[in-house]
């Protein structure tokens, strides 16, 4: 697995200079802080440690899922799906639906390589549906496609993209309507710049027939991310945390999202009206922009149409795919961009999968939303907290604070270089930038809804923003500033003044 391509001991061995940078600093600054800083009142900060205690324990519930999930449960599930006979684990026909806008040639060469490749792998009939913008991407791809040895058990169809990716997956699934899809015929949902680890397909597909009751499954995101070097250690950083949330959730049997990048579905379940209308005409309605289309999210779509239905969903650890990123000439906007679509995407889901109840989906996983919704805030409470006591009671308290945050938080990277992750000594400072940047962009996003974007080599291809009237600019920026004035007022009663 690309996670553990350097064992624990070599890991923890490169930790070790980060530790001692990190526990070096610490150190100075306690050496540096005068004794009479000791002296001032901690109990105003009570509050503040019971929240942080509560949000380190369901931090730790996480961890002990996902361990629980990749080293006891998974590994019983990965022996059955081996053992099963070969004329049994893999589908008569499989479906790849590719949508593709924009993308650079050789990034669309090497994903369509990659899908040939772990197509040739397996006994099973591949149609690949490329749903590309431009009859100059359906000529790379044709290239790509008659250049490549392994293509004999593969057959390609072109259906163009127009009106966006939404509509364009849409009418891929139409198409697939008058096809005859049999109940063991498997379809993928993909991106155009996603390559495909080795040995994929033969350890996904055999899950659907070891379950028949599994829907869906996704796995595990590799960041090949060009350009400046803290941008690509900050997309490592992420989706080394979304290993281990992804497991932590498969231990329910379900998900939180079924990304675009690569999930694999049962195609019967998605050749149905109500699957394809998830699709191609997914809103929901807002007090003040009333119907809110979605443009960006379609895997949010297609994830809560299954969610909705009660299916079972599953991730799968030791498999990936490589995502292909590039940070642009201004890393910290695109990052930004990034968050702002991802958030927007996750909280136009949110409030509608929290109000399926535990009915539909397990109590586990209907609190994982709820706590989307409170962890932007609690967040923003130590911070806060932190910079309140030190203009009202003591300057101090910031020094205080830096040593909880120094210790916490390498608590928090260790965990993670013990479920694979390589620890750098940016991970502590982009942790940091995650949690606390990506709760202000949280918070923005909670009350603009309404504002989708693409990437920029793909906004061409999907619906463009309206000009707003000037009060429904207005009224979230009141939004914002009361719900900020209302931390501070509770960051100020916990803490108090002099």
């Amino acid at each position: 697995m690309i996670r553990y391509d350097v064992s624990l001991s070599m890991r923890l061995l490169r930790a070790v200079p980060v530790l001692i940078f990190y526990i070096g600093l610490a150190a100075l600054i306690l050496t540096l802080t005068p004794p009479d800083a000791w002296a001032m009142c901690m109990e105003s900060l009570v509050v503040v440690g019971i929240i942080g205690t509560w949000r380190y324990l369901w931090l730790l519930t996480h961890v002990i899922r996902a361990a629980i999930f990749e080293h006891l449960m998974f590994p019983k599930i990965r022996f059955a799906a081996d053992s099963l006979p070969e004329d049994e684990k893999y589908p008569q026909r499989l479906f790849f639906i590719i949508p593709t806008f924009g993308e650079k040639p050789e990034v669309s060469r090497q994903m369509l390589s990659s899908v040939l490749d772990e197509s040739a792998r397996i006994p099973t009939e591949v149609t690949i549906i490329v749903n590309a913008g431009s009859e100059e991407e359906d000529s790379i791809f044709r290239s790509a496609f008659e250049q490549h040895s392994s293509r004999d058990n593969v057959r390609m169809i072109f259906i163009r993209q127009r009106g966006g990716k939404r509509q364009g997956m849409a009418d891929c699934l139409y198409a697939m309507t008058e096809m005859e899809i049999d109940d063991g015929d498997g379809l993928v949902l993909m991106d155009g710049d996603t390559v495909l680890g080795k040995g994929i397909l033969g350890k996904c597909l055999p899950l659907f027939a070891l379950r028949p009751e599994l829907s869906a499954v996704t796995t595990d995101n590799i960041s090949v991310t060009k350009g400046n070097f803290i941008y690509r250690k900050w997309y490592t950083l992420r989706f080394s945390l979304r290993h281990r949330m992804m497991k932590s959730q498969s231990l329910s049997n379900q998900l939180l999202v079924l990304t675009g990048r690569f999930s694999v579905f049962r195609a019967k379940q998605c050749v149905t009206e109500e699957f394809i209308a998830h699709l191609e005409n997914d809103r929901i309605k807002h007090w003040l922009h009333g119907d809110i289309p979605f443009v960006t999210g379609d895997d949010k779509s297609t994830w809560f149409c299954l969610l909705r239905q009660g299916k079972k969903m599953l991730y799968v650890p030791d498999t990936h795919i490589y995502c292909m990123e590039d940070s642009g000439d201004q890393p910290l906007r695109q990052s930004v961009k990034k968050m702002h679509r991802w958030f927007g995407n996750m909280l136009r889901n949110n409030g509608r999968a929290i109000r399926l109840g535990m009915g539909r989906q397990s109590p586990f996983l209907w609190w994982c939303h709820v706590d989307q919704r409170i962890s932007m805030w609690t967040s923003l409470l130590g911070p806060c907290s932190a910079l309140w006591a030190a203009c009202w009671l003591s300057p101090w308290y910031l020094v205080v604070y830096a040593l909880v945050v120094i210790a916490m938080r390498m608590i928090y990277v260790m965990l993670l270089t013990l479920e694979g992750h390589r620890l750098s000594l940016f991970d502590l400072p982009l942790l940091l930038y995650t949690q606390w940047i990506g709760s202000l962009v949280k918070i923005h996003t909670m009350f603009h809804l309404h504002r989708q974007a693409w990437d920029a080599h793909r906004r061409k291809g999907g619906a463009q923003a309206n000009v707003e009237p000037a009060l429904n600019r207005l009224i979230p920026k009141m939004q914002i500033a009361f719900s900020f004035t209302l931390l501070l007022l509770f960051v100020a009663m916990i803490v108090g003044v002099k």
